[in-house]
């Protein structure tokens, strides 16, 4: 049996993966919702599962991605320009 979700109680949302702390239970034709500040919008209780809440920290994997990114947009391969002399027109916008 699930465990009851309650206000303050950290949770997350399975089919999306949005996770966020229940601000709010309300009921709505007898069906639970639960708020979370995350969003703001209405999870029903029952499709949510109770979660921890982590702060992502950067790995060595997304370092070395960023460093790569950052070298690229620097180097002359990034910023080379296109040469347009042997393009026809046909698309100039001229009417």
């Amino acid at each position: 049996m699930t465990p009851a979700i309650q206000p303050g109680q950290t949770v997350r949302y399975p089919r999306t993966g949005t996770s966020g702390v229940v601000v709010s239970i309300s009921d709505r034709e007898g069906v639970q919702f639960a708020e979370l500040d995350s969003t703001g919008l209405l999870y029903r209780i029952d499709q949510l599962v109770p979660a921890q809440l982590t702060s992502h920290t950067k790995t060595e994997k997304e370092d070395d991605s960023l460093e790569q990114i950052r070298k690229e947009r620097e180097s002359d391969l990034y910023s080379e320009q296109i040469d347009t002399t042997s393009l026809d027109g046909a698309c100039s916008g001229a009417g």
